[in-house]
């Protein structure tokens, strides 16, 4: 992604090509949902973990093992989504080492409203009352409130659809998770047809859902709550 012989050894992060394939292929699905989408990239001892906020008001979190250097540990930066996964899909391309220095990143600012914002992450810890399922079995669901959508908006403008997308996806859906979270996952492929297991889980008002191939997250209190999240520097 970059020339690393103008980095210091000690900030390089180094992706092998499969987790690299892994975070460009999730990365341009969202690209194609949301272009202008920023993505907060959060480093740890030995994996980096990349964070959207989708246009449904859900958080994906995807995240792969890499190499990290020791100043590298800890660090964190937000940047344009299209341009971090346009760069790992350049450099898997021509089969460049597929490393940055997390600093050398153009930053950029995530839009902030009442919704989530990639400002504010959902708790590492804390996490109760997990709910084990698989998402094969989940999956008709989603297509049932999908076709419902199609059905009820029929001939519908964007604008006339939204209070009835706003209903569907707003219901209490598998495991007491918004309807919106597995419609996400499904439109990522994070949700399929394969039998893999997912788990759904709560910390306050933060809900999961966790799927081997990502998390998605959701924030179920009111605006008055929402102000009083604590804000990630």
């Amino acid at each position: 992604m970059v020339d690393t012989a103008h980095i210091p050894a000690a900030r390089l992060i180094t992706l092998a090509e499969p987790d690299a394939r892994v975070l460009a292929l999730v990365g341009r699905r969202q690209v194609e949902w949301d272009p202008i989408s920023a993505v907060r990239i959060v480093v740890g001892r030995n994996a980096i973990a990349c964070y959207v906020v989708l246009p449904m008001d859900v958080m994906c979190m995807v995240a792969v093992p890499a190499q990290v250097a020791p100043e590298a540990v800890e660090a964190s930066v937000t940047v344009s989504l299209y341009s971090f996964v346009t760069g790992l899909e350049e450099a898997l391309a021509t089969n460049e080492v597929i490393c940055f220095d997390i600093d050398s990143l153009p930053t950029a600012t995530a839009p902030v409203g009442q919704g989530l914002t990639v400002a504010q992450l959902p708790p590492r810890d804390g996490w109760q009352m997990p709910i084990h399922g698989v998402s094969s079995d989940v999956m008709p669901l989603v297509k049932d409130a999908v076709d419902e959508f199609r059905q009820r908006s029929v001939g519908m403008s964007e604008r006339q659809a939204a209070p009835i997308a706003e209903e569907i996806w707003s219901r209490s859906a598998w495991a007491g998770l918004p309807m919106r979270t597995l419609h996400a996952a499904r439109r990522l492929r994070l949700l399929t047809d394969e039998p893999l297991r997912i788990t759904a889980s709560t910390s306050g008002p933060w809900k999961r859902l966790s799927t081997p191939r990502g998390q998605l997250f959701t924030y179920s209190a009111g605006i008055e709550a929402r102000l009083g999240l604590h804000v990630v520097r």
